[in-house]
Formats: structure tokens, sequence, C-alpha cells
């Protein structure tokens, strides 16, 4: 069974929706009888091999005979195995002319010789590429002599010597009865005299490994507290005899 009107009028509506729908081969097509294609086409007017189907790679024309709509679900279905069956010897025909009453081979066995050609063509063709021998790559030209060694780096410099810096001077000074400490860098004044106490003075010089240093600095600031000394014991005679005074003029 084929196609039918009404399942061509419907291929029609499938293929102005812009979908393409599958057909199955029917005994009518040959070998490929069970075999699912695609609609591509229908040529006009609707008669003799209209029925455009992609199969493979082709696109080839079917009559509404070879061609049906398949039913609900077949394609679902896997197709069951055909039972190969016996096929009787084939007697080769005499030699010399066809018979007169030899009819000629129907559309589809030709459509199935054609196809059976163009595949073992292409497959001779592809073969015969395949044998043929591969072309040894040529040289272009011999390698590139290896770069030469790099020169030596040339010999450092011989390092400067190293500037020194000038020295730091501290210095502690005693001076109109004051004790004061001043700084320079080499002939530069970094720090100009600054008053500091007697006992400043004197733990400045104890932290010095000089003994001799250290009892000059305290011999000055031991007669410097003994004249301050000397001074607060008159000052505090003379306050009391003033607030004697005072006394006796308050009477």
């Amino acid at each position: 069974m084929g196609l039918s009107t009404s399942d061509v009028e419907g291929l029609v509506e499938t293929l102005e929706s812009g979908k393409h729908p599958k057909v199955v081969f029917t005994d009518a097509a040959g070998q490929i009888s069970g075999k699912v294609g695609k609609v591509v086409r229908l040529n006009r007017p609707a008669e003799g091999d209209f029925v455009v189907v992609a199969f493979g790679n082709d696109e080839l024309p079917f009559t509404a005979e070879e061609v049906r709509v398949p039913e609900r679900g077949e394609l679902n279905r896997k197709p069951a195995r055909k039972k190969t069956e016996a096929k009787p010897a084939e007697v080769p025909a005499p030699a010399g002319a066809p018979l007169l009453n030899e009819s000629p081979a129907p559309a589809s066995a030709r459509r199935d010789n054609s196809r059976k050609s163009s595949a073992r063509t292409v497959k001779e063709t592809t073969s015969m590429n395949d044998e043929q021998p591969s072309v040894p790559k040529q040289n272009d030209g011999p390698e590139p002599a290896a770069a030469p060694a790099a020169a030596q780096a040339a010999p450092k410099k011989r390092a400067a010597k190293a500037k020194q810096a000038p020295e730091l001077t501290v210095t502690l000074s005693w001076k109109d009865n004051e004790w004061s400490v001043s700084a320079s860098k080499g002939t530069k004044v970094i720090a100009k005299p600054v008053p500091v106490k007697p006992s400043t003075a004197v733990s400045m010089v104890q932290s010095l490994d000089s003994p001799a240093v250290a009892a000059v600095v305290e011999d000055i600031v031991e007669q410097q507290r003994q004249e301050v000394a000397d001074q607060a014991e008159r000052l505090r005679e003379e306050l009391a005899a003033a607030e004697a005074r005072l006394a006796e003029l308050a009477q």
C-alpha cells in the first residue's frame, strides 16, 4: 500500500509548515523496502516519480506506490529481523543476443543498480587514494649552524672604595657656671650648645670608660654644689637677722 490522496495532501501541509515528513519505503521500492527517508518536496503534477525523498546523501524520486506514511508508533519500534530464505541458484543466460520476449528491468531495479554502481565507484576511488605511496618530505636545506657562544661578560669594574662618613663629635662643656652639650659632624655643627643639668653631665661621663674624665667632672660639680651651699647658708643667716629685727620693731 502506497500513498493515498489524503496522505499526499498531508505531506503537502507538512512541507508548507517547513518540516520534512518521514516516509517508509514499500516492497515496490526494491532492496530499500522498510527503510525510512525524509520527503524533500513533491513535484507537480503528482504523477509518476513525483515524491522526492532524501535517502542517505542522495535525493531520489519515487512513485506513490513505492512510499507510504508510517503508522503511529511504527518508527519507535525496533524492526523485526527477517529470516533469510534460500534463493534458487540463478541459471546463467545463454550467450548471444537477448530473446525478444525479455522485458526491460523495472524502474526500481534500475535505480537500485545505479545506487550500487555509485557506491562501488566511491569505494574504489577511496581505496586508490589510500594506496597511493606517501612522498617523503624533502629537507629544505641543511640545518642552520648553532649560534656562536655568547661573548664572555666584561670584567666587573673594580668597586670604588666606599667613602667614609665624617666623624661625629659630642662635646660636654663647662662655661660660666653652666654645663652644655654640642655636636658636630666633621666641620659642620649639627647641634649648638644646649644647657644640661649637673647630674646629667655626671651621668654622661660615668657611662664612659674614662675614670679621669669622670673625676674632673665630678670635682667641678662638687665644687659648684659647695659654693651654692655656702651661699644658701649666708642667706639663711641674713634671713634670721632680718626676722629678729622685724620682731623688735613690732613690739
